[in-house]
């Protein structure tokens, strides 16, 4: 079994990066395969990895790999979700993929194909394209409003749900108490526990399964002249930085009138389309290209800075190839 581990700045934990021809396709079958690799991995003194990433050189002329994502799920070593993307997990497989370069990668997951091209820098970091199919920006709004309201046993909130990467479920930090930095890294158990329920009120509303990784959810304040500040929700805690599907999910929702993020970005005097975004690990910047006015349509992406290590080859898993065609 080819197997490899790396890890991103940022990211909550590592990434088993595997050969997608040495695992089964079918999601039944792929969980029992993944669960011995936790096994293994737990043995091992590993029971930290929780991201799966399954790789193998693109069929497609246009792409260098092919890469599918599982999220295991902490509070069962059986349980996993295939409903979700991870950019942190993808640029992993692409470290661990050995391949020099940019590198062109199709990505494979329940909302089809998409595109993203991890390029890298002369100082060893990435920046990361995520190429959407060129939606308008309103598009991505999965209830084709930009604002909605939940309802929980806490109060009413107002929210904005956008698709893109992940949905996400984006809160105003004034609505919780939590306005500025230092507020918002403060939260504890009692504003988790608030924000999962505003989560499952959007799953409901959303239609997604109980049982899946989705929406993600994101409180985003005012971090101060020119920046936002962000605090989210990961498996199975708060994310140590945010996500990289956040931050591409955020710089999108900002560029769609009337949105939460749209509305703070504006109040805080971002510059359109960019975002300089503090989180608890630091300052990170993501930037939104838009084209093609007066029809606008969203053409790309971009996170730069991103670095990444490969923490362990060859990873030894005593358990049987599923060999694949």
């Amino acid at each position: 079994m080819t197997a490899h581990l790396a890890m991103v700045e940022g990211a909550p934990g590592p990434t088993l990066v595997l050969d997608a021809h040495e695992v089964p396709e079918g999601e039944e079958e792929l969980a029992e395969a993944l669960y011995e690799a936790r096994r293994a991995l737990r043995a091992g003194g590993r029971g930290e990895v929780l991201k799966f990433a399954l790789v193998r050189p693109s069929r497609h002329p246009f792409f260098d790999l092919e890469y599918r994502f599982v999220q295991g799920l902490a509070e069962r070593e059986d349980g996993f979700a295939f409903d979700s993307a991870c950019g942190h997990s993808l640029l992993a497989a692409v470290s661990a993929s050995g391949m020099r370069g940019t590198v062109r990668v199709r990505t494979r997951g329940p909302g089809g194909t998409g595109a993203v091209v991890c390029e890298p820098a002369a100082d060893g970091s990435y920046t990361v394209h995520f190429l959407p199919a060129m939606p308008r920006p309103a598009e991505l709004l999965p209830t084709g409003r930009p604002r909605d309201v939940l309802s929980t046993a806490d109060g009413v909130h107002t929210v904005s749900m956008v698709r893109f990467a992940n949905p996400y479920v984006f809160v105003d930090a004034r609505d919780l108490g939590l306005e500025g930095r230092s507020a918002l890294c403060a939260a504890g158990s009692a504003d988790f526990g608030r924000l999962q329920r505003l989560r499952d009120a959007a799953r409901s509303m959303l239609g997604l399964s109980a049982r899946g990784a989705l929406p993600k959810i994101a409180v985003v304040g005012i971090g101060g002249a020119g920046r936002l500040v962000v605090r989210s929700l990961t498996e199975p805690g708060w994310h140590p930085s945010f996500a990289m599907t956040g931050l591409t999910c955020l710089a999108a929702a900002a560029a769609i009138d009337g949105t939460v993020p749209y509305r703070l970005a504006r109040a805080a005097g971002c510059p359109p389309h960019a975002l300089l975004v503090a989180t608890p690990a630091g300052l990170a910047t993501v930037t939104a290209t838009v084209t093609g006015a007066p029809d606008p349509r969203l053409a790309r992406v971009s996170v730069p800075g991103k670095r990444v290590r490969v923490l362990e080859r060859h990873v030894a898993l005593p358990w049987r190839t599923h060999a694949t065609a």
